[in-house]
């Protein structure tokens, strides 16, 4: 397993940074394509810095990190390729929509986000591409696509709000009501359609419960039920700003732990069939 954890930082990385351009996608339509509420600034930036960590972090996974550049001249034939430019092109959008909203956050709107939100969606189908592999029948099946969109939805919508309170402690007292109550709708609709994915994509996995026992098994539904449980109290909470930062803490904790516990199943799989 020792080799894949730089897989399992880059792919959840990655699928967070998906999720949160989701999130700033629907609060710029919802604000009629000006949202000053969700930081729009704060928040490319944020997820720009998520991606190109997950790609620095990929590369470490590679025997010869210099080579890197060969890895997407099979564009035509490998997915592998198809992921590692269409994440490359995902950054380069991001980097764009950067520049505009530090120049001014008023040039970005909702169809310019856009290109942000398809670009991820690339990235998030050559990312599931590379998993549907007929040797590997425990990856080849619709649970695969299903926990991978769940991940973008609930790691991007927990990254959405994060970006609101990390910098004060608590959602800014300079943006209105509505707006703070929009962006915390969103972030928590995010995580639920994230969570119930996990829970479909379980029910359709005619692997689970095959491989892996005891407490791990158990553990990653329980810790993304409990995180999503208190994200939902996080967000009828307000009010009390020592009561959300605690509960949004633990949120995080038990979301990015369920999140790592699946990913690592996930790449345990691979050695377990004899490959």
């Amino acid at each position: 397993m020792r080799s894949h954890w730089s897989l399992v930082a880059f792919t959840l990385l990655v699928q967070a940074a998906v999720g949160s351009v989701w999130c700033m996608q629907v609060a710029l339509f919802l604000g009629g394509g000006r949202f000053e509420g969700s930081r729009i600034e704060l928040q490319v930036l944020a997820t720009l810095c998520v991606v190109v960590v997950g790609q620095v972090i990929a590369l470490t996974h590679l025997g010869r990190p210099r080579a890197s550049f060969h890895a997407g001249r099979n564009f035509k034939r490998s997915w592998l390729s198809r992921e590692i430019l269409s994440v490359h092109f995902f950054a380069g959008v991001l980097a764009i929509l950067t520049v505009l909203t530090q120049i001014h956050p008023w040039l970005l709107n909702g169809w310019l986000m856009l290109m942000g939100s398809l670009a991820g969606a690339m990235a998030l189908y050559a990312m599931t591409a590379v998993y549907r592999l007929r040797t590997v029948r425990f990856w080849n099946h619709a649970g695969t696509p299903l926990n991978f969109l769940g991940s973008a939805l609930l790691l991007g919508g927990l990254q959405f709000i994060l970006v609101l309170t990390i910098p004060t402690g608590v959602l800014s007292p300079n943006h209105d009501a509505l707006g703070a109550d929009i962006v915390r709708n969103i972030a928590f609709m995010a995580v639920l359609v994230g969570f119930l994915l996990k829970v479909l994509a379980a029910g359709v996995n005619p692997f689970e419960g095959t491989n892996g026992a005891g407490l791990v098994k158990t553990s990653l539904p329980v810790m993304q039920g409990f995180g999503s449980a208190l994200f939902a109290i996080y967000s009828l909470s307000a009010g009390s700003t020592s009561f959300q930062a605690a509960f949004l803490s633990l949120t995080a904790l038990s979301l990015v732990t369920g999140e790592i516990i699946h990913r690592v199943r996930f790449y345990n799989i691979y050695p377990s069939i004899g490959l």
